[in-house]
C-alpha cells in the first residue's frame, strides 16, 4: 500500500488494492491541539486550587487523576485521531467522555467544596435546580441523544468548534449526572439511594436504545463516514453497526458498576430512617464520601473548608 501523510488527524492515507482510499492509524498518531492541552491544564489547576482549600477524602486524588487519564485517552491519544475515520472509534471516545471521565471527576469533588458552593448567595438555588435527579437525568441523556442525531453528528465532524462544544457538553452533563449519583449528602441533591439506582437504570436504558438502533441500522446514518478513507477495511454500514454494538456493550459494562454498588447499599440498609455503619462504609467506599447524619442540616453536615 502506498501511503502519504494526511493533513487531518495525523493518520496516514493510502490507496487500497482496488483503488479505494484507505487510512492507517498508528500508535504515534497523538493529537497536540493547544486548546485541548490548555483545557486539560486548566482543569488540573482548578482541582489543585480546590484541593488546597478543601481537603479531599482519601481516594479522591486517585479518582481525579484517573478521570484526567480518561480525558487524555479520549482527546489526545490515537482514539481522537481515529474518530474522524471510524464511527466505532468515535463511540469509544464518547463512552470515555460520558461514562468514564465525568464519573471519576464527580467522585473527586471534595465534600467541603460542595458545602462552600451551597453557602454562596444565589448559587444554591442554581445548584438545586440543575444538580437534582430529574434535571440531571434529562440533561445527561438529552445531550447524548442530541449529538447522535445525524445532522448534529455530521456538524461536529465538519466544524471544529461544534466538535469541541459536543465534547465539553458530554463532560459537563456527565459531571452533573454522576455528581447526583455520587453525592455525599442525599438531601442536597434530593436523591435517596433507591432513586439514584432508578436514575442509573434509566440512563442505561436510554444508552441501550441508542446503541441498539445503531447496531441494527439498515443503512449508514452519518454522511461523514461514507466519504472519508476507510480504516481497517470496514464498510460504512459495518462500521456503524460495530460502533452501536460498542456503545451498547461498553455502556452495559460501565453502568453495571454503580448499579451493583447502589444495590449493595440498599440491600444492607437497616430500616427506612438510616443506614447501619456497614452501609455508611459501603457508601463511602463507593462514592468516596459519607452522607450527612440523620437530623442534621444538609449544609452543616458538610465538612468545613480547610484553612
Amino acid at each position: 500500500m502506498l501511503l502519504r501523510q494526511a493533513a487531518v488527524g495525523g493518520a496516514a492515507i493510502g490507496i487500497g488494492p482496488r483503488g479505494a482510499r484507505a487510512a492507517v492509524l498508528r500508535w504515534s498518531d497523538w493529537t497536540w491541539d493547544p486548546l485541548i492541552i490548555a483545557g486539560l491544564g486548566a482543569t488540573i489547576l482548578a482541582w489543585w486550587w480546590v484541593a488546597r482549600r478543601f481537603r479531599p477524602r482519601r481516594w479522591q486524588p486517585f479518582f481525579f487523576w484517573a478521570g484526567m487519564l480518561g480525558l487524555v485517552a479520549a482527546l489526545l491519544s490515537p482514539i481522537h485521531a481515529g474518530s474522524g475515520y471510524l464511527f466505532t472509534i468515535h463511540m469509544v471516545q464518547h463512552m470515555l467522555l460520558t461514562l468514564v471521565a465525568p464519573a471519576l471527576l464527580a467522585l473527586a469533588i471534595p465534600p467541603a467544596f460542595l458545602g462552600w458552593l451551597y453557602h454562596q448567595p444565589g448559587l444554591a438555588r442554581v445548584l438545586h435546580a440543575v444538580w437534582s435527579p430529574l434535571p440531571a437525568l434529562l440533561l445527561f441523556n438529552g445531550v447524548l441523544v442530541f449529538w447522535h442525531v445525524p445532522a448534529a453528528y455530521d456538524a461536529t465532524l465538519a466544524h471544529g468548534w461544534v466538535h469541541a462544544a459536543e465534547h465539553l457538553s458530554f463532560v459537563a452533563a456527565g459531571i452533573v449526572f454522576w455528581g447526583v449519583i455520587a453525592s455525599p449528602a442525599p438531601r442536597l441533591v434530593r436523591a435517596s439511594y433507591g432513586l439514584r439506582l432508578a436514575l442509573v437504570v434509566a440512563a442505561d436504558l436510554i444508552n441501550f436504545l441508542v446503541g441498539f438502533t445503531l447496531a441494527f441500522a439498515g443503512r449508514p446514518f452519518y454522511l461523514h463516514y461514507t466519504v472519508v478513507p476507510r480504516l481497517w477495511g470496514l464498510s460504512p454500514l459495518d462500521d456503524l453497526r460495530l460502533g452501536g454494538a460498542v456503545m451498547w456493550a461498553m455502556g452495559q459494562m460501565m453502568y453495571a458498576i454503580p448499579v451493583l454498588i447502589l444495590l449493595s447499599v440498599l440491600l444492607r440498609r437497616e430500616g427506612p430512617q438510616g443506614s447501619s455503619p456497614g452501609v455508611a462504609a459501603a457508601a463511602s467506599d463507593g462514592a468516596g464520601h459519607l452522607p450527612g447524619r440523620a437530623g442534621e442540616s444538609p449544609i452543616r453536615s458538610m465538612p468545613s473548608p480547610h484553612p
